[in-house]
């Protein structure tokens, strides 16, 4: 996240607030989570055990894409993104097998979508300019160029 203009910065800082506060109280209070989501408790015995994983894998997420440089975050970014898709399909999947009920499975959809949608903002604007970055570039090149002949 180092050496980023300050909307792809604070976009980027916005996922990881949302994924590092959310996992350490799900790490932390892995039953008080379940109870706020409305995940039974009685019927979801290994859930706690998940959750603290699933916990474990977003904090060093967070970790890793904010002290990240240029060159690193978008891969990240990536990677991030792809975690996120993965688990609202897993939560989708585990509504339809009935394992959670309705409000359940949009609890844990939208913990993903609250940093995917941050996550993916800041990876297009991020490519939209390296490709700006790029075209600047030749331009310069054609003009020094033409300034040599």
């Amino acid at each position: 996240m180092r050496g980023q203009i300050w909307y792809i910065a604070l976009l980027i800082g916005l996922m990881c607030i949302v994924r590092f506060s959310l996992s350490t109280v799900g790490y932390v209070a892995p039953y008080w989570l379940m109870e706020q989501m409305s995940i039974p408790i009685n019927s979801n015995v290994q859930m706690p055990y998940t959750i603290r994983v699933w916990a474990i894998r977003d904090i060093v997420l967070a970790v890793l894409v904010a002290s990240a440089n240029r060159n690193t975050v978008k891969t990240l970014l990536f990677a991030c993104i792809a975690i996120d898709v993965t688990d609202i399909i897993s939560a989708h999947l585990g509504g339809v097998a009935g394992l959670f009920n309705e409000s359940e499975t949009w609890s844990l959809k939208l913990t993903a979508i609250a940093a995917l949608v941050p996550e993916s903002i800041a990876l297009v604007l991020l490519t939209v300019r390296k490709l700006q970055e790029q075209t600047d570039l030749e331009k310069n090149q054609v003009k020094s160029s033409e300034t040599i002949v």
